[in-house]
């Protein structure tokens, strides 16, 4: 295709000529203002100034067009804090487009490059319960799916180590920086842990508040389970309700979803909506509750579109879930 441009500046645009002297060459011009040849030029010929857009493959973070363990390590470290990565290789390392790179990602990364299948549909979910033991917290989940990759993320003072029991085929990483520790579980090859029941111990952390916390647990298919989380074993749930929050409906949403959770005993709610730093931006209930079921809807329309969590605590129990809007 031949472009020709018309003989005037866009500041000197006297001459009524069309773009080669003509009136042939664009159908129907025959010259005059400049906004309106510019006009016909884009109705006609397209958008001459179109943005770039990545190319980079989903999983090739360091964008040498090869999935392999350099994308994992570069990714890890991306997660861990110890560099950053941006551009089209964020965009590449953001697997499951929530918008957070972490665990999740990771896993999938994983799978990408061993070639795995996606498995069906697993909707996990997890029982965390948090024990203090003497100076040291102990982290107890059990799954009802099989367990791929654990994320930590802990506002402290100074570095915690954690310890996973048994699992010796599981890689673990950590940094500290800033007062934020990072800890990553997982396997290169995709393997779950050694059963659905796994424990952690995280040293001199006994006095942790747990919204200083924050737990992602992933499935084989890089897909997060749902948590329900106790402390210091006060589990009530004996009666006829226990402390659960359902899964949100629907989710995603726009710009309003349901909650619904059950309490075993009169007790004090928070529900709270948090961004993916960690803020808390809405407060949706707070106040006394009586044991039973209880239902709210959170509107978010004046909320940009992105990932959020849902976090209800009732006394020392809490349970959050991941929510994603979609405007």
């Amino acid at each position: 295709m031949t472009i020709r441009g018309k003989p005037w500046t866009y500041q000197s645009n006297s001459n009524t000529n069309s773009c080669d002297g003509s009136s042939s060459s664009l159908s129907g011009w025959n010259g005059g203002d400049t906004n309106d040849f510019l006009q016909q030029l884009v109705d006609e010929c397209g958008d001459l100034c179109s943005g770039e857009s990545c190319s980079t493959t989903s999983g090739d973070v360091n964008e040498d067009a090869m999935l392999n363990i350099q994308d994992i390590i570069t990714m890890v470290n991306h997660i861990l804090n110890t560099s950053s990565l941006d551009g089209c290789a964020l965009e590449a390392a953001d697997m499951n487009m929530d918008g957070i790179i972490n665990i999740q990602d990771l896993i999938s990364l994983v799978n990408a490059i061993l070639g795995s299948a996606r498995s069906a549909q697993m909707d996990g979910k997890a029982q965390v319960e948090y024990l203090t033991s003497g100076n040291d917290l102990i982290v107890q989940i059990v799954s009802s799916v099989d367990v791929a990759g654990i994320q930590f993320s802990i506002l402290n003072d100074s570095p915690i180590e954690i310890e996973l029991k048994d699992n010796s085929h599981i890689t673990q990483d950590s940094h500290f920086q800033n007062g934020r520790n990072q800890y990553l579980a997982y396997s290169m090859f995709n393997q779950s842990f050694d059963s659905r029941t796994t424990e952690l111990l995280l040293q001199d952390a006994g006095m942790i508040d747990l919204e200083d916390l924050q737990l992602t647990i992933s499935d084989i298919n890089g897909d997060a389970l749902y948590l329900s989380q106790s402390q210091s074993g006060q589990n009530y749930q004996t009666g006829p309700y226990k402390f659960e929050m359902e899964e949100l409906y629907p989710n995603p949403f726009n710009p309003s979803t349901q909650i619904s959770f059950s309490l075993p005993m009169d007790d004090y709610v928070k529900l709270s909506a948090y961004d993916i730093k960690g803020n808390e931006v809405d407060i949706i209930f707070e106040g006394a509750q009586g044991v039973g079921q209880h239902s709210y809807t959170w509107n978010a329309s004046s909320f940009p579109s992105g990932v959020y969590y849902i976090r209800l605590q009732a006394g020392s129990l809490v349970s959050s879930q991941k929510a994603l809007l979609i405007k």
